[in-house]
């Protein structure tokens, strides 16, 4: 978020408003669901009843923990929808008889005296040759362009938390039912790791905080208070006008 834009991450980090202007959207209401249902899918599941079926109807018993985020139930639907697909596409394709060697933990690693990774990794396999894999499912587009940093500090937490290498990190895209993997070197998590040190010193030297203008500012919850809301509307307006 920092990255992204600094304004954003002083609201929501330093200013804690996300409790105030914070919205329930649609496209995390499904992602939360479908990684609850692979979740229970893989780990409580025997083997032999791993189905289609039964992972659809899984999803649909996650769904009702939470249906916010929606404009109506005709939205609600159309999500709905696009997070059986998903799903189905993955138990029609992926095998079922995987032991996930851990799902959904959360995982902490000491980088330096003043940083400490923490954070939860969708899955952890255990490759045949003894090397980890690590899987972090993904239920939105798949971009042109692989955010490796993701992976890798990934598994920098891992490489530090476990005795076993980490051998490969992929993402599994459910939408567009393609993987990407990546083979991680040393070269690669010290690399990852020089980048989460430099970005934390640069979060704790700035002071300004610009709001910077990028492609999410549509949907960010701090629309309404950012400094340079009427720039981004009016570039909103431009981007719908016809080009004649």
């Amino acid at each position: 978020m920092f990255q992204q834009c600094p304004r954003q991450y002083k609201f929501h980090y330093i200013d804690d408003l996300a409790r105030i202007y914070g919205k329930p959207r649609p496209y995390f209401t499904m992602g939360d669901h479908i990684h609850a249902a692979l979740k229970d899918f893989l780990s409580i599941v025997p083997v032999e009843e791993r189905t289609v079926a039964r992972l659809e109807d899984l999803l649909r018993e996650k769904w009702q923990r939470n249906r916010k985020g929606f404009k109506d139930l005709d939205d609600e639907k159309q999500w709905g929808e696009r997070a059986l697909s998903q799903v189905r596409w993955f138990a029609q394709s992926q095998d079922l008889s995987v032991a996930p060697l851990m799902l959904e933990d959360f995982h902490s690693a000491e980088l330096s005296a003043k940083i400490t990774l923490v954070g939860r990794i969708d899955r952890v396999d255990q490759e045949a040759e003894g090397g980890l894999h690590i899987i972090d499912y993904k239920t939105g587009k798949m971009p042109e362009e692989i955010d490796r940093n993701q992976l890798y500090i990934y598994a920098v937490v891992l490489s530090k938390e476990q005795k076993l290498p980490v051998s490969k990190v992929s993402y599994l895209y459910l939408e567009a039912g393609e993987f990407q993997t990546l083979g991680p070197t040393a070269a690669d998590l010290e690399q990852a790791a020089d980048y989460v040190v430099g970005t934390v010193d640069r979060i704790l030297s700035e002071t300004k905080y610009p709001a910077t203008i990028n492609s999410y500012c549509g949907t960010c919850d701090f629309l309404e208070i950012c400094p340079r809301k009427e720039e981004i509307l009016s570039i909103a307006r431009e981007e719908e006008e016809p080009d004649f």
